[in-house]
């Protein structure tokens, strides 16, 4: 959702259909096989990858270098250890958290655009 409330178009760097995929792939695999652990582990970290950009406002990059860092971002969000304590800030449940603190893509975070920061053609303003 954005300040007005209404919710946003998803990102167009490919995130949200890589995850259409993995799911999808996901549903082919017996639950309790190796790679379906992994799968899912994947679609987890992804889907916290995606609200933490919605969270801070990331804007949809535009240009071939901020899709990249975008995507070591995400990648970086595979690797992560701070997996709980990131689903508890996401979630609400610790409020006197701050990502900052426990987050591995903080500083590729903070080079992102925000949505407000981003000139939009469209736009009224």
């Amino acid at each position: 959702m954005n300040n007005s409330g209404t919710p946003r178009a998803p990102a167009a760097d490919g995130s949200l259909a890589r995850m259409i995929v993995l799911a999808r792939l996901g549903e082919c695999i017996g639950r309790l096989e190796p790679r379906r652990v992994l799968l899912d582990k994947i679609l987890r970290r992804m889907l916290l990858f995606s609200r933490m950009s919605e969270r801070l406002g990331i804007a949809a990059p535009e240009s071939p270098l901020a899709r990249a860092v975008l995507r070591e971002v995400e990648l970086g969000c595979l690797e992560c250890t701070a997996e709980r304590r990131c689903r508890a800030w996401l979630d609400g449940r610790s409020p006197d958290d701050d990502y900052l603190e426990f987050c591995p893509n903080e500083c590729l975070f903070a080079v992102l655009p925000r949505q407000d920061n981003v000139r939009r053609p469209y736009s009224s303003q």
